[in-house]
């Protein structure tokens, strides 16, 4: 892990910005070294970087593009999945760690990622879990929001019926 610590460092600094260089902060994120303090954790700075390096590719932005080829097709799915990962690994890891998430609910791309999983180049079925967990997410945190949205209170806490309105969000977004 300390090389590869060491790779992502060097890379950030030096190399070019790609699609691999994000999914190996996703990585890095992903296994984090040990540490002894929550405070010494640096995953959290990793999953950053990879959203900005995302963000820089373009990840985050709907492609229009035609497919040229099935190389190509494949590429721009992959350019798809890395970022549905960078956002789902906001979402949960911000619930963990207790911090807010960076990426809005509202992004283009999460939010119609629905039937995505079903492109004739995907194995069958292969990437319904990261769209249905994407789904699942963002209903979590439509959740938290409409709990959270009361601007009078120091916590902003609305007291309203917590199962009604979890129901109610399942209900919208299913």
């Amino acid at each position: 892990m300390r090389y590869a610590q060491l790779a992502a460092g060097t890379a950030l600094i030096s190399g070019p910005k790609n699609e691999e260089l994000c999914a190996g902060y996703l990585l890095l994120q992903l296994y984090p070294v040990h540490s002894r303090r929550w405070e010494e954790d640096r995953s959290w700075i990793f999953l950053g970087l990879a959203i900005r390096i995302a963000q820089d590719l373009n990840l985050n932005r709907s492609s229009n593009t035609k497919s040229l080829n099935e190389l190509h097709s494949r590429v721009l799915l992959n350019r798809t999945r890395i970022w549905l990962n960078c956002f789902n690994l906001d979402r949960s890891s911000g619930s963990q760690y207790g911090r807010l998430s960076i990426i809005k609910n509202t992004d283009f791309v999460a939010n119609n990622s629905g039937n995505w999983w079903q492109s004739e180049y995907n194995l069958p079925h292969f990437d319904m879990h990261l769209c249905c967990y994407n789904a699942e997410l963002r209903v979590i945190a439509d959740f938290m929001a409409q709990i959270n949205s009361d601007p009078t209170l120091p916590a902003g806490t609305n007291k309203v019926n917590h199962s009604w309105l979890y129901a109610h969000l399942l209900l919208t977004h299913s």
